[in-house]
């Protein structure tokens, strides 16, 4: 099909990959699935031309409801000004919203109706905690175009269930050292393994990085998540794992495809990594908590495990180094309290000689 295609039109997505989609006034947009130019492609366009036109009136949003909302802080500075992979997370969120209350009035959202979401999500704290933090950005929007009387902030006298857990586990030494007994320099989860621990970075930059981030011994970018500057040594664990590969021709790692891995196919062939190891209950962003932990272990000063991580917060890089106890560092501090009553004993059994004399 060398031909233009009516409707279709191209361009490449956030993982500079080619995408082509089916745009037509009056029907469904439709992202293809087959690759341009096979017959699976001819057979997919085909079905988007016999698609019926949507009725009139169809996804019309009704003023004043849920969908309204989101549709205005879509188009509002406060969500535009996001990043990319913010952006798409909170689309996730809202969207689940659109589809469970789209119709609704923002105004029936009052804070006992938001009280009985929270607690429906106890078993996902963060999650609730993530879409109360939307809620109010979305009363802001409605305030702001007089959707609810001024004041009306029914957030406020919410609050999310609590979490229980410390978020995704810290790897133990055992652990680091079972990963890599089971996968040898040479192997992808073994480079992967490599990058996160020993460049304590999230895997949202890992999977992006080019043999210039890593150039002049230095891992040098601006983190995704947070624009912090990084700029940390290529340590020989590192330098080995890089030496032995595989690594792509655009991106260090790189999938089947030759192409950079999308955040779900880079997370499922890590977990499946740590399952073969033993590990199921590892995760890729568990290495990053054990990369600041190691730091913390070392003797780093917060500020200096800072520099590794891109942390902009100490209470944050403590979280992921942890707060644990510390058995060295109370026998430590246990052996100096007793030689201080030693001394204290003996000063004083010199004073009553004295005295005695």
């Amino acid at each position: 099909m060398k031909k233009k295609l009516a409707y279709v039109s191209s361009f490449v997505d956030r993982h500079d990959k080619r995408r082509y989609r089916f745009r037509r006034t009056g029907y469904p947009v439709h992202y293809f699935k087959e690759p341009y130019g096979t017959k699976a492609f001819e057979r997919e366009y085909a079905a988007c031309l016999s698609t019926e036109p949507a009725p009139i009136g169809a996804g019309r949003t009704r003023p004043g409801s849920v969908s309204d909302v989101i549709i205005r802080y879509y188009a509002d500075n406060n969500f535009l000004d996001l990043r990319e992979s913010t952006k798409a997370v909170y689309r996730g969120v809202l969207e689940r919203l659109r589809n469970n209350f789209g119709d609704d009035p923002i105004r029936q959202f009052d804070s006992e109706r938001l009280a009985r979401l929270m607690t429906k999500m106890r078993d996902r704290p963060h999650a609730a905690a993530r879409l109360r933090k939307l809620f109010a950005q979305l009363f802001v929007i409605a305030r702001r175009a007089k959707l609810v009387p001024h004041g009306f902030d029914p957030v406020r006298d919410t609050k999310p269930p609590k979490a229980v857990s410390d978020g995704y586990h810290r790897w133990t030494e055992d652990e680091l050292e079972a990963f890599e007994a089971k996968h040898p320099l040479g192997t992808k989860p073994r480079l992967a393994f490599a990058m996160l621990l020993y460049g304590a970075q999230r895997s949202g930059d890992v999977r992006f990085m080019t043999q210039e981030t890593i150039a002049e011994g230095r891992i040098r970018l601006d983190q995704s998540k947070t624009s912090t500057a990084v700029d940390v040594p290529v340590v020989p664990p590192l330098r080995e794992a890089l030496a032995a590969g595989p690594l792509g021709a655009r991106t260090l790692l790189e999938s089947k495809r030759g192409e950079p891995y999308t955040p779900k196919g880079f997370y499922a062939m890590f977990k499946r990594a740590c399952v073969s190891a033993g590990l199921p209950h590892c995760s890729p962003h568990g290495l990053r908590k054990s990369a600041a932990r190691r730091c913390k272990d070392a003797g780093c000063s917060n500020e200096q495990g800072m520099a590794i991580t891109g942390h902009k917060t100490e209470k944050e890089y403590l979280r992921y180094a942890g707060t644990g106890a510390r058995a060295d560092l109370a026998d430590e501090a246990m052996e100096m309290v007793l030689a201080n009553r030693t001394l204290r004993v003996a000063k004083a059994l010199s004073q009553t000689s004295a005295e005695s004399a």
